[in-house]
């Protein structure tokens, strides 16, 4: 169960988004709800001049507007919630201030949306969750920003793994079972094959795919199985990783993928360091980013 949840803000209308998933997450969870906004002093010019004092006038303005926001949306979200809500206004570098508070604070879950721009930063969440998804120690639920975005409300029920056999990749099913809690939801196991693979298996009289389920995915499957969690696998042949894993959670009318930033390396077991980047900007449903914990 979550203790705490940190959502970034940045004092826009889709950033506000992450609060959507948020806020049930945290009634769900009991979990008290940290919201941090980070200004980015702008570069100002070293040689004294009367256009760098109006940079330092307007940044200093821009601050202020920024710190007025964090308090708008501290007010809002204590109007939606009885949860616990404390805001955290600093200064610095973006993702490594967000990486460094979620540390201190020793926060659960980090909820973002993928893009929002806010202020005279125009900070670009999409760089940020690039970021913070190699620099977090705990999961990363990315919401998706935009028209196309559907917001779940924190109430995910049908939730797609990828997995290739790799204990790295494993990884994200722990940090599943956390989020879900008591809930009850569907979760699919999903692996692909590459097609040369497929190929020269086939030429060999073997079935790869039906191979990897009987001695993997179905075990694994069987393992994860409880009263209110449904465990299913399934196995695609495709040389484009992401795009046969969102196909997958199309399919099945996924509103979650979860999955860790790399798997096991070589020729059948692929790196999903690239296939994360690829589903991050592509997926219309929420990813959860988890760590690999060595």
């Amino acid at each position: 169960m979550y203790r705490s949840i940190l959502v970034p803000m940045d004092g826009s209308k889709l950033a506000d988004r992450a609060l959507g998933v948020a806020i049930p997450l945290a009634e769900q969870h009991g979990a008290r709800l940290i919201l941090v906004q980070v200004f980015e002093p702008l570069s100002v010019m070293t040689i004294p001049s009367e256009g760098a004092l109006r940079d330092a006038e307007l940044e200093a303005s821009w601050r202020r507007e920024q710190e007025k926001s964090l308090e708008r949306s501290l007010k809002r979200v204590r109007r939606q919630t009885a949860v616990p809500v404390e805001g955290h206004f600093r200064d610095g570098e973006v993702v490594a201030t967000l990486a460094r508070e979620a540390r201190e604070l020793a926060v659960d879950l980090v909820v973002l949306c993928t893009h929002g721009r806010g202020g005279f930063q125009r900070l670009f969440l999409g760089s940020v969750a690039d970021g913070l998804m190699r620099q977090l120690a705990v999961p990363l639920l990315l919401v998706r920003g935009g028209r196309g975005g559907a917001v779940p409300k924190g109430k995910f029920e049908r939730i797609v793994i990828p997995v290739d056999g790799s204990h790295r990749a494993e990884a994200a099913l722990p940090a599943v079972a956390e989020l879900l809690g008591t809930r009850a939801a569907t979760v699919t196991l999903a692996h692909i094959v590459h097609p040369m693979l497929a190929a020269v298996a086939e030429q060999a009289g073997r079935k790869p795919g039906r191979t990897f389920e009987v001695e993997y995915l179905e075990p694994l499957a069987a393992k994860l199985r409880r009263p209110d969690l449904t465990v299913g696998q399934v196995t695609a042949v495709d040389g484009n990783v992401a795009r046969a894993l969102l196909a997958i959670a199309a399919e099945r009318d996924a509103d979650l993928i979860a999955m860790t930033t790399q798997g096991m390396s070589g020729f059948e077991r692929f790196v999903v360091g690239s296939v994360a980047d690829k589903v991050i900007r592509t997926a219309g449903q929420a990813v959860l980013i988890c760590p690999i914990i060595a």
